[in-house]
C-alpha cells in the first residue's frame, strides 16, 4: 500500500488531477459458479435434444435462460431501429449469480422436468460460496 501514497504524491507534484475512490469490494461470479452454469447449460441442451428433438448449443441455452430470467433492454440509437439486448451475467455479483443458478435449477425441474446434476467439487461452492 505505501506505493499508492507515493504514486499519488508524484502525480500531484506533476500537476496531474487525481481521483481517489474507496468502495466495498464485491466479487463477480466465481469460477465454480461459471463452471456450474456451463455444465448445466450443456445438460439442458442435451435434455432438449433427447426429449424434444431440439438441437441447441449450451450458448443457445444460456441466451434463452438469461433472457427469460432478466428480460431484455431496448436501446434506441438515433433514427435507427431499436436494438434488444440482454443482461450480461459476467457483471452479476456472487450472490446475484447464486440466485440465478438457483432459478435455473428450479426452472429446469418445473418446466423441463429435468433434475440438474450437483457435482461435489463445485456445487456447494457455486451456490453457497466459500464458508471459511
Amino acid at each position: 500500500m505505501p506505493q499508492i501514497g507515493t504514486l499519488i504524491r508524484q502525480m500531484i507534484k506533476a500537476g496531474k488531477d487525481v481521483l481517489i475512490e474507496f468502495k466495498e469490494f464485491k466479487s463477480n461470479r466465481s469460477l465454480a459458479q461459471n463452471k456450474l452454469m456451463w455444465k448445466w447449460n450443456q445438460e439442458i441442451a442435451e435434455h432438449l435434444r433427447d426429449h424434444f428433438g431440439q438441437e441447441n448449443s449450451s450458448q443457445d441455452v444460456h441466451e434463452v435462460l438469461v433472457r427469460k430470467r432478466f428480460g431484455l433492454k431496448v436501446i434506441q440509437f438515433g433514427n435507427e431501429d431499436p436494438i434488444l439486448v440482454r443482461k450480461r451475467t459476467r457483471k452479476l455479483s456472487m450472490k446475484e449469480f447464486a440466485e440465478y443458478l438457483n432459478w435455473v435449477d428450479m426452472y429446469s425441474a418445473e418446466y423441463l422436468q429435468l433434475t440438474l446434476s450437483r457435482p461435489e467439487d463445485i456445487y456447494l461452492q457455486a451456490i453457497y460460496g466459500d464458508r471459511k
